[in-house]
């Protein structure tokens, strides 16, 4: 987070003309022309302007001061082509928006639910509801129509399972809206920080584009509703067990009532899952009756539930036995084939499993997440990893689980509920909790090395781990890249695991994965998860009455409450952090509690106040002789004197945290350092001293694989290069910067594009 904070004090959340128009109903065409200057505003006004028209908060306020100030005290940049450069693209700085494509893989061999396909195809709302009991086969049917008519929505296939009916948590809409702005190709930096804006801008993103979105296993409406897209052109199959009537009369929704099949098509169903005409009857009389009269009687036995009849299926073909056979072996248990219900079908297929894949499959009823992958399975399982590959292939081929993406499994729900009552049942307490441990061991440890991959220099973790588990391998993750990758992939499923050790009472898990995913969640904007996380952290501390560990969770739970403009909560969580500190003795957490302090005072544009806590945080840091901190505080008062004007007292503070950072090894702020550094000496009137601390800020943000900050420094290098009287190489950086920012999504590019279309002195 505290990386964050300095980030914040160049980079803040720059609304782009599509989010300013989605947020305030001032239209996208005014923002142009205020922002190219065909409307009679001096440049140096125009955030001003935004600023009032839209009403904003003191921290957007904030964020578009920050944004305008690489061009301050230069007059406005004419709006005409430029020459002597290769053109800039005329095509928009976003170029063409990226083609989700989530919709998971289609039930092999589907068959049957021709009335319903038709249904669906013949709806011409742009709501469809698809409601029936659990097992009937709704999300088969939804996804099998939606790939079926994917050539008619080629500006993407939107996916996402809501577990609305999960013994868990059902999945929060703002998780969703979140991870549909990604798969929109929205860059972390242009995701507005409210819910209500993010919904703003994912209904201007969907808004003319002809989009499928399927919201599979709806709770209810509200779940629903801010997940909607907008415009004609887009349609939403919403699943759920309920028959969702609040969304049908709200929207007008198309509503389809799905039921188990009838007989005829059941034993189709069936009959194509054991591979074999068996299915065929009357039609087809070359069919032996004892098939057909077999295959009637199981489809009769499982209730006619798609699911049950899936798992019959699969375990036809796993033993090769015929359908005579199978209905024998149905009539085992009891004799009463008529009786038998759907748990009744699951335990016969479990009963089938080898003892090693009985196990796993227990063990996965006890985990909360949507999915899980194989490294971690294996965890869970405390086994070797080819060894849990062979397991869950067998559960695969037996139907009771799904690899729905590379090495990545999820059951359906009734199976997840059957699993958990199943390990409950054959699993001692002390196994349960020794499998929970080892997954939340793995999932802890792998966090916990991506961070420090992520942010090397950050202080240690306060809750020391211990050695991982016996069996928790971590996954190796060596360079940014791979953390980021794997952050990615399974960041939902390990929010959904600090809050399940949280509800296990697995208290030091849930605070040490919370502390673990900070970086990550702040970098990428997700403020309101990592508030969530650290919300659970807060608690977690509590409950094991760790002062320091509580204290340390308010502090990050005041950033994120500034972040998303709850100041009141930022400051009620402050005072907390500093109560317990001052009563601790604990100056260090005193210092970076003041630290915080001021960028919250900041975020509300009270610079004085921002001043005055960050130079008492510095004062701490010096008297605690700590490098690392002390170089954040002092660029900090160095950013408070130049926000407030004062730039001569503001150089020696950059100068001196430039020397504190270098010392403690921390290049992410010293790059920074190096940019501010630069801004500040050209308000100095001093570009040639700008442009050598540009120039060193570049050579060290190209060791750190960071396109954005090397982006940045290169537009302000040809900032310099332009005011030191060299044209020609100020539109060659900008030219590189423009590139940079055009291929990232970046909002900086349209500036940068502006300033290249500007006539060559030359």
């Amino acid at each position: 987070m505290f990386g964050g904070v300095l980030r914040d004090f160049r980079v803040r959340a720059l609304l782009t003309q599509e989010e300013l128009a989605a947020l305030s109903g001032v239209s996208e065409r005014q923002i142009r022309e205020i922002e190219s200057g065909r409307v009679a505003v001096p440049r140096s006004s125009t955030v001003r302007v935004l600023a009032d028209t839209l009403k904003l908060s003191p921290s957007d306020r904030a964020a578009f001061q920050l944004a305008a100030q690489p061009d301050a005290g230069r007059p406005p940049v004419p709006a005409q082509p430029g020459a002597g450069l290769p053109p800039v693209p005329a095509q928009p700085d976003m170029g063409l928006p990226p083609v989700p494509a989530q919709l998971p893989a289609g039930v092999d061999g589907f068959t049957g639910r021709a009335e319903a396909l038709r249904a669906l195809d013949a709806a011409t709302a742009a709501v469809v509801t698809v409601s029936g009991p659990a097992g009937v086969g709704k999300t088969s049917l939804a996804v099998h129509w939606s790939r079926l008519v994917a050539p008619r929505f080629p500006d993407g296939r939107l996916y996402v399972d809501l577990r609305g009916f999960s013994r868990h948590a059902a999945v929060d809409p703002a998780e969703v809206i979140r991870g549909f702005l990604d798969a929109l190709g929205v860059p972390p930096d242009r995701v507005p920080p409210g819910f209500e804006a993010q919904v703003a801008l994912y209904r201007s993103r969907s808004a003319g584009r002809r989009l499928l979105v399927v919201l599979d296993n709806a709770r209810d409406a509200d779940q629903v509703r801010p997940l909607l897209p907008a415009g004609p052109d887009a349609r939403t199959v919403v699943t759920s067990r309920r028959q969702l009537t609040a969304l049908v009369a709200e929207t007008g929704a198309a509503a389809l009532t799905l039921d188990v099949p009838g007989i005829e098509e059941a034993v189709e169903l069936l009959g194509h899952r054991l591979g074999a005409d068996t299915g065929r009857r009357r039609s087809h009389p070359e069919a032996e009756v004892g098939d057909v009269d077999a295959v009637t009687a199981i489809a009769t036995a499982c209730g006619r539930l798609p699911l049950a009849l899936a798992l019959v299926g699969a375990r036809a073909r796993l033993t090769g036995f015929p359908p005579a056979t199978i209905a024998a072996e149905l009539r085992h248990p009891g004799g009463r084939l008529a009786a038998l219900d759907v748990g009744a079908v699951f335990s016969w297929s479990y009963d089938a499993l080898s003892p090693e894949a009985a196990r796993l499959f227990r063990l996965l009823g006890l985990v909360a997440g949507a999915d899980i992958a194989v490294t971690a399975a294996a965890a869970l399982a405390g086994r070797a990893l080819p060894e849990v590959r062979r397991t869950l292939a067998e559960l695969a081929h037996a139907s009771l689980v799904t690899e729905h993406a590379p090495g990545r499994y999820r059951m359906h729900d009734l199976l997840h509920v059957y699993a958990g009552e199943r390990a409950r049942a054959d699993e001692s307490e002390a196994a349960r909790r020794a499998a929970l441990t080892r997954l939340l061991d793995h999932y802890t440890h792998t966090a916990y090395h991506a961070e420090l991959v992520l942010n090397p220099v950050r202080a240690p973790i306060p809750m020391t781990l211990g050695a991982p588990a016996d069996g928790a391998e971590p996954k190796r993750v060596f360079d940014v890249p791979a953390a980021l990758a794997w952050l990615e992939t399974e960041h939902a499923v390990l929010l959904t695991a600090l809050r399940q050790a949280e509800a296990e009472g697995m208290h030091r898990h849930a605070w040490q994965l919370s502390w673990a995913l900070d970086t990550f969640l702040n970098d990428q904007r997700r403020w309101h998860d990592e508030g969530a996380a650290w919300a659970v952290a807060l608690r977690a501390a509590t409950a094991m009455t760790d002062q320091p560990a509580a204290a340390h969770a308010h502090r990050f739970l005041s950033a994120v409450n500034g972040r998303l403009d709850r100041f009141d909560d930022a400051h009620a969580h402050m005072r907390q952090a500093l109560e317990l500190s001052l009563a601790a003795g604990d100056r260090a957490g005193e210092a970076e509690s003041r630290f915080v302090l001021s960028y919250v005072h900041w975020l509300q544009g009270d610079g004085e106040r921002a001043l005055d806590q960050a130079e008492q945080a510095l004062s701490l840091f010096d008297e605690l002789g700590d490098p690392l901190w002390a170089g954040k505080a002092s660029l900090a008062v160095g950013w408070y004197h130049s926000e407030l004007g004062a730039y001569q007292e503001a150089l020696p503070f950059h100068v001196r945290a430039l020397e504190l950072q270098q010392r403690a090894g921390d290049r992410a702020n010293e790059v920074v350092t190096l940019d501010t550094l630069g801004l500040l000496h050209q308000r100095l009137g001093d570009p040639e001293t700008a442009i050598r601390h540009y120039q060193r800020g570049l050579r060290l943000a190209g060791t750190m694989n960071s396109a954005g900050l090397r982006a940045q420094l290169l537009g302000h290098l040809g900032d310099a290069s332009e005011a030191a009287g060299d044209p020609r190489t100020a539109r060659e950086r900008w030219l590189e910067a423009y590139e940079i920012f055009r291929d990232l999504g970046h909002p900086q590019a349209a500036d940068l594009r502006r300033k290249l279309q500007s006539p060559d002195p030359a």
